[in-house]
């Protein structure tokens, strides 16, 4: 084997192999890479690549930092089951594997299109919460249900509230009571932004069976009403029954304010006063 210089030797990642680019020469092969495990996305393109393995996340304990096992084998569901085991050590510990674990199941009953935002938000809280000692064994649902709508409305996330604290196992009174420990007593910067009506449209729009016209009128006039600060201080969902009741009278579609109220699962006194709100507020011209 010729001299080679060390200018000249580069190692490929691909092959883990030291090559000499003078003559050609492979001078170790199967070498170990101590450095960062990335896989590339397009290759041949360095700004491609992207770091291998679990991304971090604030949905787990241990924020992704764990080994994944292989569970299509008897043994390798049995090491699974030990090393979850092991992975939380102390009490604080399992009351956050606990806490987060019944997060994740919530937020995956509510099938959101983009629920990992969420569970990153929620998981946030808790882990916060975990570390000023406030999750116990007695009030873990209390604290999960409440990050899931803090975390709702951190990010602008439309959400159903009784799914939420059916699944959780709790009242209203006991949601509220722990949003309210949350926001005074956990130090936590809690951070909230107005819901936009118009999110729970398409879905409102499906419960109650209207056609797409009536369903683009109502975002139209839920669209002007934000505009126009119709919608401050009013609750999102009921601006939106409210939009979609006015739209399917406009477009001879028309559904009683009680079909909307069961179909929504908003009072009819709520779409009564958000109706009465719009109408009076907005001109809306009709083509006879």
């Amino acid at each position: 084997m010729s001299e080679c210089p060390p200018e000249a030797i580069i190692y490929d990642e691909v092959r883990g192999e030291f090559i000499c680019t003078e003559t050609g020469e492979v001078l170790e092969e199967r070498a170990f890479s101590y450095g960062p495990e990335w896989r590339m996305q397009e290759p041949g393109l360095i700004d491609s690549r992207m770091r291998a393995g679990t991304p971090v996340t604030n949905k787990v304990h241990d924020h992704g930092f764990h080994t994944e096992i292989d569970g299509r084998s008897f043994i390798g569901r049995k090491l699974g089951r030990i090393n979850k085991e092991v992975r939380a050590i102390t009490s604080k510990e399992r009351k956050l594997v606990r806490a987060l674990r019944l997060m994740n199941d919530v937020i995956g009953h509510l099938n959101l299109p983009n629920s990992n935002l969420l569970k990153n938000e929620a998981g946030t809280i808790l882990q916060n919460l975990s570390k000023k000692g406030m999750i116990k064994k007695k009030n873990y649902k209390r604290l999960v249900a409440a990050s899931i709508i803090v975390a709702a409305e951190a990010t602008g996330t439309p959400i159903d509230k009784g799914i939420v604290m059916t699944v959780c196992e709790v009242t209203m009174t006991e949601l509220w009571k722990a949003m309210m420990k949350i926001r005074r007593d956990s130090g936590i910067p809690v951070r909230s932004k107005p819901l936009d009506p118009r999110k729970f449209i398409d879905k409102m729009a499906s419960e109650l069976g209207v056609s797409p016209a009536t369903k683009a009128l109502a975002l139209k006039i839920a669209t002007v009403a934000k505009r126009d600060g119709l919608t401050s201080g009013k609750g999102p969902r009921g601006v939106a029954a409210a939009a979609l009741y006015i739209a399917s009278v406009l477009l001879n579609e028309r559904k009683t304010q009680k079909e909307v109220s069961e179909a929504v699962d908003v009072s009819e006194v709520t779409i009564r006063n958000r109706y009465r709100d719009l109408i009076d507020n907005l001109l809306i011209e009709v083509e006879i």
